[in-house]
């Protein structure tokens, strides 16, 4: 049964998918600047910070992007669709009467700042956690809304 009067919810990444790369760049920059201003300066440890910084964190920054690009869920009418990782793609596109549970469990910077993950359990046992997500809850709350809807 597809609810037309319902509007679709989608929620897609959040920003904070990118922190652990800014968390990175700013370690390895603190470390550059102490071994920058050591006596004498320590020219080893600033060359490996330096080359951290220079070809380490741009790959990281561009699979959090490309991670960031290829996420979403959708729930439209009685379906779930979503679409998550990178380099392996990973997809679920299932009624929702096929998903058991839907939860939202959010890390610890993302009790800060906003976000979450979205776990679900299907019916038939299968179990995927779509990290992330920018409005998790929002999803949960349409899944809910409609199995409601579905069951009376």
């Amino acid at each position: 049964m597809i609810d037309s009067s319902a509007p679709p919810v989608l929620s897609r990444a959040h920003w904070t998918i990118y922190l652990p790369s800014l968390v990175v760049a700013a370690i390895w920059a603190i470390v550059y600047v102490w071994a920058d201003t050591r006596e004498p300066p320590l020219a080893a440890i600033r060359s490996i910070a330096l080359a951290i910084e220079a070809v380490v964190v741009p790959l990281l920054l561009l699979h959090a992007f490309l991670r960031a690009r290829s996420l979403r869920v959708v729930v439209a009418g009685d379906r779930l669709d979503a679409q998550w990782g990178f380099p392996w793609a990973r997809a679920v596109r299932v009624p929702l009467h096929e998903v058991a549970g839907a939860a939202v469990r959010p890390a610890v910077a993302q009790r800060i700042f906003g976000g979450g993950a979205l776990a679900l359990t299907l019916r038939d046992g299968k179990r995927h956690l779509i990290a992330d997500l920018a409005q998790p809850e929002s999803v949960v709350r349409a899944i809910t809304t409609q199995r409601e809807k579905d069951e009376t």
